[in-house]
């Protein structure tokens, strides 16, 4: 998986994640995270339209990620989600878990 940070502004910081988010992954998702946290954003905004394939390690790791956000004070967002894996998401009702909305909508919201 390649993992790509944008500093977009004092509050916000985006990943943009491409390929296969699974078991092989979780521990360079976890590193990147931890450093974008590090930074002390009010937000992480994780773009997840190039992932076409997640295991139940990539969840878990999405899952420890948010507590671990929440902890911190720290707004964690998915945007710009595969339809598929967001019929993953709904399935197992993570869409109640996790906040998922457009990039515009994070802009908006975070980009002050």
């Amino acid at each position: 998986m390649e993992i790509i940070t944008k500093k977009i502004s004092n509050t916000l910081v985006l990943l943009e994640l491409s390929g296969k988010f699974n078991i092989e992954e979780v521990l360079h998702f976890e590193e990147v995270v931890n450093k974008a946290m590090q930074d002390a954003p009010a937000a992480i905004a994780i773009n997840m339209k190039s992932i076409k394939y997640i295991d139940s390690s990539g969840i878990g790791s999405l899952i420890k990620t948010m507590n671990v956000a929440k902890s911190k004070n720290i707004d964690l967002v998915i945007t710009e989600i595969d339809k598929d894996i967001l019929h993953i998401f709904k399935l197992a009702y993570l869409d109640r878990f996790f906040t998922i909305m457009p990039y515009k909508e994070i802009l908006e919201k975070h980009s002050k």
